[in-house]
């Protein structure tokens, strides 16, 4: 193979950070497309390594009961050399800004990083940590999804429900992001829509509430999304943290001087976008209430904790978002407790 190939190759290379359900949806849908780009997964634990090769070294999804597998993919650990154009970020909220850290030599400013996670908070985490010098900073999208996926193995997920992602540019003057946006646009099974940076941040606080109020208290009431609202308690519940969520986010000054944003983020607006999304996601158990259950840390810091922080911020108390962290974690320490 000549260099100028290789060179070629490498610049078209898309990496994968975070090797959960939705970074094996996205792999699998790139690597299984009509003109799939070179993929390579990150793996942050030797362990890792031997169960792809003892998986068969593919990705599994597993839709409407039938099996998909395919697609070429390279594998390598994530202290690996090389540079990086093209990352797409599926960490766990809490982990992402040490995963970048421990890459940062990789990526370049003229590089283009795809976060696709719960919550908020996460891109600004990253730049106070890893990238605090503006001009060594690369370009960042902004992904949503909507697609109901969970695990079936290491390697393996099954997508229990397909609908759609959005990305968008987290800074309205982003240029060098078309060959990732491009990329991830073609697989019909991922369905990602472009929006412009407005539309992205008020998408992000939309299902930033819906997190905010459907994941925690599926974690308290310990039951599944449908089940939630049929108790009274949920209901009163979810009212007094909606309340709160609207006053914080009309009060945002990224938001300030736009006329759609008040009824957008009314509470009435707000429960009835809950109450819908609980009602068609009934048969599902929260991310967050998964996490519990398998005695693993939440991303509760970065969904009512992110709404805590910015009340704090622009002077908007919000106690009790402020309780349910509190609640949360006290629920993670009970259950990592009788884990060990």
């Amino acid at each position: 193979m000549s260099t100028l190939h290789t060179e070629e190759l490498a610049s078209k290379r898309i990496y994968v950070l975070g090797i959960g359900n939705l970074g094996k949806l996205f792999a699998h849908a790139l690597a299984t497309g009509p003109s799939p780009p070179p993929i390579t997964l990150l793996l942050h634990r030797p362990t890792l390594h031997e169960e792809w090769v003892r998986e068969g070294r593919t990705i599994e999804i597993i839709h409407n009961g039938v099996s998909q597998k395919g697609g070429v993919f390279d594998v390598e650990p994530i202290d690996s050399a090389g540079i990086i154009n093209h990352l797409i970020v599926t960490t766990k909220a809490q982990h992402t800004a040490g995963a970048i850290q421990s890459i940062k030599h990789r990526l370049l400013p003229s590089s283009t990083l795809l976060f696709l996670q719960n919550g908020m908070g996460t891109v600004d985490e990253v730049n106070e940590k890893v990238f605090q010098r503006l001009p060594k900073r690369p370009n960042y999208l902004i992904g949503i999804t909507s697609h109901g996926v969970y695990s079936n193995g290491s390697f393996s997920s099954v997508l229990a429900g397909r609908a759609t992602a959005t990305v968008g540019l987290d800074s309205p003057n982003t240029e060098s992001y078309n060959y990732l946006l491009h990329q991830v646009q073609q697989p019909e099974l991922l369905n990602v829509k472009q929006v412009s940076h407005d539309q992205i941040l008020q998408l992000q606080l939309e299902k930033l509430v819906m997190n905010a109020t459907i994941n925690p208290l599926t974690v308290i009431f310990d039951c599944k999304n449908g089940e939630l609202f049929k108790k009274e308690a949920a209901i009163q519940y979810m009212e007094k943290l909606l309340a709160e969520a609207s006053q914080v986010i009309c009060s945002l000054p990224e938001l300030a001087g736009r006329p759609e944003v008040k009824e957008r983020f009314s509470p009435s607006r707000l429960k009835q976008i809950v109450l819908d999304i609980a009602n068609v996601t009934a048969r599902n158990t929260s991310s967050m209430r998964q996490d519990v259950q398998a005695g693993k840390k939440t991303e509760i810091d970065y969904i009512n904790g992110y709404i805590v922080k910015k009340g704090k911020e622009l002077g908007v108390r919000c106690p009790v978002n402020e309780g349910l962290v509190q609640q949360v974690r006290e629920v993670e320490d009970r259950q990592h407790s009788s884990a060990a």
